[in-house]
């Protein structure tokens, strides 16, 4: 069986909570989803290579952004995310005292709690500016590997193939993209500022009353909630990661 990832991140600047996400998907399941999306573009407009962006919400456009989020729910499709305090974890707290390393290892965590044995993964992260021209490769490596400080063997995840794309071309990065913003949003208090922009307060909102919420600050911890799984990742301990 094969499985899809579509991972981005989200208020990695400056935030109290830095978010790490992505959408789990099987390959007949994502090919319905793409094929809904397209037509819905075009539907509304758009061009196939237009990018749903939660910076880009507009008032304008806001109902178009509904429509989109909601093939996510029609299809029942899997988010999950790690939601990192800044003020409890260090991620320089490694034994390289490297913030890039650390921000990977928490991404690692996200895959592997994630993820099951015998499926092959094709994992598509959203492109960014790196440093460790081989991360990729260590964090394949890290999945497929028995233990990872653990006393215990885990899980070894099938890592096929993992790559940086570009989201314009992956509308499941997209809607990646829109419930990091929608939920960084909320767990950074930004809805309760008085300058937010009121489209994007609307359109975070919409995603909490679909899940029966109040706001989209809340923690699954691995347990999921729905279609949606928000681990909020606590250390005091500050354990060397």
């Amino acid at each position: 069986m094969k499985c899809y990832i579509f991972t981005d991140e989200s208020n990695t600047n400056q935030a109290r909570f830095m978010l790490i996400g992505g959408i789990w998907v099987d390959e007949q399941t994502l090919k319905k989803v793409n094929e809904e999306c397209e037509i819905y573009k075009k539907t509304i407009g758009w061009k196939s290579d237009t990018k749903f962006n939660w910076k880009n919400i507009s008032n304008k456009a806001l109902n178009n952004y509904i429509g989109f989020i909601n093939i996510f729910f029609k299809y029942n499709l899997q988010f999950n995310c790690i939601v990192i305090d800044s003020k409890e974890i260090d991620l320089k707290y490694n034994q390289y005292n490297d913030y890039e390393l650390g921000f990977y290892i928490f991404y690692y965590m996200l895959l592997q709690e994630n993820s099951v044995e015998n499926i092959d993964y094709y994992i598509l992260m959203d492109r960014m500016t790196i440093r460790r021209k081989n991360i990729l490769e260590k964090i394949k490596y890290w999945l497929k590997t028995p233990y990872m400080g653990k006393s215990k063997p885990k899980e070894i995840i099938n890592v096929k193939t993992i790559e940086f794309v570009d989201s314009k071309q992956y509308n499941l990065i997209q809607m990646t993209d829109l419930l990091l913003g929608a939920i960084g949003s909320h767990y950074n208090h930004r809805h309760l500022k008085p300058n937010i922009a009121q489209h994007k307060k609307d359109f975070a909102q919409y995603i909490a009353k679909y899940l029966g919420k109040n706001d989209l600050i809340f923690n699954t911890d691995k347990s999921g909630h729905k279609n949606i799984n928000i681990w909020l990742f606590k250390d005091p301990s500050k354990t060397k990661i």
